[in-house]
């Protein structure tokens, strides 16, 4: 069937506004697009059962990112605001910094308020050192202990004088001499005296030991009573003195059993350290004040409702958090104060958005993640530690229940991979919403896609469409969906054409709209940004490097229809495929891409097709045995599809058949064994490709391309074409067997097979099997000429 304009031509229902600035992007719901993926993420965080998280599977572009983010923001404000979390000194085990949780907004309000109480505490305690009071207790306290240290020593040296022995304190202890009438005596007296005072003295002397031991045993005990009183009265006193300061915070948060804990051991130890802060120095001070403080890691002050996170940059220490370290005399050192808090703290209580393709590119991401999910906790470890890479010394901060759901945003490949390969991916994200890339032309779509055209403009706050443009941009959309009956929900293109349009509508008129010919100005301006390839190998053409023939007749000779692929541009083109014939032991079919190993498995199996196809038609006409080649000329690289199938099988009929083909039509399509027309990709390319070569090389109204009916839909093609196509310069034609190609390429009958086996008389397939009888004669009339010899 040979395509008309309105066959593939898009058909858009008129739309009730002259430009933009009449629509009402209030009007504009992500869901009405994607109403499939909306429904189920919707369900998905209505269920509060852990590990309900959700892999939102879609193309890049479709707006999978815009349309999640709006919808949580929706369902965030209605939510509870998680509270403030903080880490404080522990006072028990400082390499282990406690969790401090605070009502929403108070983290900082309460930061605030302990540095002011504890700067008066200091100050307190300060006064109440000078104090008149506290002075008469420790005077009291220190005269009590003089007393009855003096007294046990007047007690010895009285049991001392008893026993004729006196006692003296020297710089190396306690020294004890003899006395006689109460005088001290010299050795020399001493060894005067009698050998019975001799021996009293020395009877005397270990008597005199243990009393000395025994009153220094009484004054080790009162020294050690002493200090004990004396710690106590400073703690009491300090205590006394900063109690009233803290009274009504602890009134404040007496709900919250956490806060008053660390406030009672704040007290505690400020108590304990009540000389060291009470003394002059600097430093000490400064270290007390920063032991006394908080650290914010997360402060949901401005947050309205549970919180929606979006990781741009996902890596274990943004997700999970760090302690940071600070040098010290050359030595690392770290505390409380230098815990950081990642993602999952910012996003507990709420929800968390990460790139699945993002996650899997960094090492240790997608581990962590799943670890915190299985413990339900998050636990601030340096990556370091936690896979055992350094043994420096480090914090152990308190570990915050988990309670967020994850939104995993990815392409269909990410997602397959990780349901094959990680078992563990199932478990943990339960929900699937998949993102549709195309939507159908209908009056109510189109609505759409204009609101988010209007949407577009006052965001970027630029100039508004015309009607006329708004149309232009959805078939452009049609085009990069290649389908003139659903445009693409990749709005991500359609977004960057617009802006790009605006440019050429100030730059040139200073139109107050943007209008049609500047979407059209943006599109030509984006085929020159990428084409570079194209213009390149279009000059080889030209130049008859790159060898085609787009008229006239040849013998096992065709355009085929290709194309090539960049990172971001595509372009069709023909490649003239041949075909040869001759006599040869057995049956043999050779692709010349396919005996080098220079063609993919899906062509490989393609000739393997059309091989058979071949053989099953004429298999009563092959007697003797021939040798086939088929080539694609001037392609030296890879190549791979079947959308060949049927030019290599005419190819190959016309070299047996001796059959001329149009070299003026050029055709694609793949085919099965029946000969049945099966549907192939690149379509506008492949055309376009074909139509610009006949305007380099000679365009003379009679060419055209053969294409499968199936893709017909496919076709949105530029204006010039289309044109052409209307003036009847150009022509499509679709088919559905392979017997409709050989009569448009070769004007022939294809031909049908008759009761005895044989075709119709001068028809394309008689004629192929007339190639292969004489083929058979030629056979016969060599070994009749080898017998006479």
């Amino acid at each position: 069937m040979r395509l008309s304009i309105e066959d593939i031509e898009i058909k858009i229902p008129d739309v009730s506004f002259d430009n933009t600035s009449e629509i009402d992007i209030n009007s504009y719901e992500d869901c009405v697009i994607q109403e499939n993926a909306y429904d189920i993420v919707n369900m998905a965080l209505k269920i509060k059962e852990k590990n309900s998280n959700i892999f939102v599977v879609g193309p890049v572009g479709t707006g999978r990112r815009d349309m999640i983010k709006n919808l949580l923001t929706k369902i965030s404000l209605k939510e509870k605001i998680p509270p403030d979390i903080a880490y404080s000194y522990n006072f028990e085990n400082p390499k282990k910094p406690k969790m401090l949780k605070f009502p929403h907004g108070k983290a900082k309000e309460f930061k605030k308020k302990l540095e002011f109480l504890v700067e008066s505490s200091f100050q307190a305690l300060k006064n109440g050192m000078q104090s008149n009071e506290y002075l008469e207790k420790m005077t009291e306290l220190e005269k009590e202990y003089m007393d009855k240290r003096k007294q046990l020593w007047t007690e010895l040296k009285e049991k001392a004088k008893e026993l004729n022995y006196v006692i003296e304190f020297t710089n190396g202890g306690i020294v004890s001499l003899p006395i006689i009438d109460g005088k001290k005596i010299s050795s020399e007296e001493y060894e005067k005296l009698s050998k019975e005072k001799q021996k009293e003295f020395e009877e005397n002397s270990p008597k005199l030991r243990i009393l000395i031991e025994n009153v220094m045993n009484k004054i080790a005990t009162l020294d050690k009573k002493y200090r004990e009183q004396l710690k106590n009265m400073q703690k009491y006193w300090a205590s006394f003195s900063i109690n009233k300061i803290f009274e009504n915070i602890e009134k404040e948060y007496e709900k919250y059993s956490d806060i008053i804990d660390y406030l009672k051991s704040l007290k505690n130890d400020i108590s304990i350290n009540f000389v060291e802060i009470t003394s002059d120095n600097d430093d000490v001070i400064k270290y007390f004040k920063k032991k006394y403080s908080i650290n914010i890691v997360i402060d949901n002050y401005y947050l309205q409702g549970s919180p929606v996170v979006e990781e741009l940059s996902p890596t274990y220490s943004s997700l999970i958090g760090r302690v940071e370290y600070y040098s010290n005399m050359g030595a690392l050192q770290t505390d409380f104060s230098m815990i950081k808090s990642g993602s999952f703290y910012k996003a507990n209580g709420g929800y968390l958005i990460l790139d699945a393709e993002k996650v899997l590119r960094k090492p240790f991401v997608w581990d962590a993640i799943k670890r915190t999910l299985l413990l339900e906790q998050i636990k601030i470890e340096n990556v370091e530690s936690a896979e055992g890479y350094s043994n420096i010394q480090t914090l152990e901060p308190e570990p915050l229940s988990f309670n967020s759901k994850i939104i995993l945003i990815g392409e269909e490949w990410i997602y397959d991979m990780l349901s094959v390969y990680d078992n563990d991916f199932k478990k943990f994200f339960t929900i699937k919403a998949q993102f549709e890339y195309e939507n159908k032309i209908d009056e109510f779509s189109i609505n759409k896609f204009s609101t988010f055209v209007a949407k577009v403009v006052k965001e970027k706050n630029i100039q508004h469409l015309t009607k006329k443009a708004v149309i232009e941009l959805l078939k452009y959309s049609c085009r990069i969906n290649s389908n003139n009956k659903k445009f693409s929900l990749k709005y991500g293109d359609i977004k960057n054409l617009i802006i790009e349009a605006t440019y050429f509508a100030e730059k040139y008129d200073h139109r107050p709209y943007t209008n049609s010919e500047d979407i059209k100005e943006a599109i030509k301006h984006r085929e020159k940004m990428f084409s570079f390839h194209k213009k390149h190998f279009f000059e080889m053409i030209k130049d008859n490097i790159y060898k085609l023939d787009v008229q006239g007749e040849k013998i096992g000779q065709l355009n085929g229809l290709t194309v090539i692929q960049t990172v971001d541009y595509t372009f069709g083109h023909p490649v003239k495929i041949t075909a040869k014939f001759y006599k040869s032991d057995g049956e043999r079919i050779i692709d010349i891409h396919r005996a080098t190993e220079m063609s993919g498995k899906i062509h490989k199996k393609s000739t393997f097709i059309f091989e058979n196809f071949f053989k099953s038609k004429f298999s009563n006409f092959l007697e003797n045995g021939f040798t086939a080649s088929l080539n694609f000329e001037q392609v030296y690289s890879m190549i791979d599809g079947d959308s060949a199938t049927l030019a290599e099988t005419i190819a190959l009929m016309s070299a047996i058949g001796n059959i001329p083909i149009k070299q003026n039509i050029a055709i694609t399509g793949s085919m099965n064994q029946n000969g049945e027309v099966q549907p192939v990709g690149g379509l506008i390319q492949k055309i376009e490709g074909f139509y610009d070569i006949c305007k380099i090389l000679g365009f003379n109204g009679n060419q055209g391309v053969i294409i499968p009916y199936q893709n017909i839909n496919d076709l949105v093609l530029k204006e010039e074409l289309m044109k052409d196509l209307e003036d009847e310069k150009f022509k499509i034609w679709t088919i559905k067997h392979i017997d409709e190609a050989v009569e448009i390429l070769s004007g022939l009958k294809p031909g049908k097979e008759t009761k005895t086996k044989k075709f119709t008389k001068n028809s394309f397939y008689y004629n192929v099997t007339e190639g292969l009888k004489q083929l058979s004669s030629k056979s016969t009339n060599k070994n009749k000429s080898q017998k006479k010899k």
